[in-house]
């Protein structure tokens, strides 16, 4: 499930390069052979939260020997982001980097559930595993990320059959840090994702949704 990147991208960026964000480097392009002078390296991200060009596999792909296709359901399709809010307050007072645990997980985590029915078309038992993803308001701009994974479910799903399975965004994934390091609740549309397009014209399973956070 690894992005795999274009050999170009080994030309891009030096290795010394940690930014995980896309931008100018601070260190020259690892094709220059010397002549370059003061040349350096564009950053084009890492990761698929932050890759901005076009990758040879996409994080999340996968194929299968059956078809699949994805039904969601949404326990809302709005929420209200004072609790985002409150967690990062009470972090900052307490001089914390990270949130408590029951901030990440259990009841007080879920602001939003989805129900996401995986139905086998195919002739075979197979296996799906269910990748849920978050795309910000503002993706890919003043370093919010394209997308993020919040979850993900494996399930065996028989020839004709459908199986159901819940994933939800925790208060911590509407929490976006900032180019200064600081974290904010970010308010607006917010695209919720199961599955890899690219894998849709395929047969793979994939649904997608609007979420608006105020």
């Amino acid at each position: 499930v690894q992005t795999i990147y274009p050999k170009a991208y080994a030309d891009s960026v030096s290795i010394f390069d940690f930014n995980m964000r896309p931008g100018p480097s601070a260190f020259p392009r690892p094709d220059c052979r010397g002549g370059c002078g003061k040349q350096n390296g564009t950053n084009p991200g890492r990761t698929h939260r932050f890759y901005s060009g076009t990758p040879v596999v996409p994080f999340g792909f996968g194929l299968s020997y059956t078809t699949f296709s994805y039904s969601l359901a949404a326990s809302s399709a709005t929420l209200s982001l004072d609790p985002v809010r409150a967690m990062l307050r009470e972090t900052a007072d307490a001089r914390k980097t990270f949130p408590r645990a029951e901030f990440t997980k259990g009841e007080r985590a879920r602001l939003v559930r989805y129900t996401v029915s995986v139905t086998n078309h195919g002739s075979m038992d197979a296996d799906d595993a269910v990748l849920g993803f978050l795309v910000p308001p503002g993706a890919g701009k003043d370093g919010a990320p394209l997308q993020s994974l919040f979850g993900f479910e494996r399930v065996h799903v028989k020839a004709g059959q459908t199986v159901s399975v819940d994933l939800y965004p925790a208060l911590t994934d509407f929490a976006l840090t900032a180019l200064d390091g600081t974290k904010c609740a970010r308010a607006g549309e917010w695209t919720v994702r199961f599955g890899v397009p690219e894998t849709a014209k395929l047969g793979q399973g994939f649904a997608e949704t609007k979420l608006t956070a105020v």
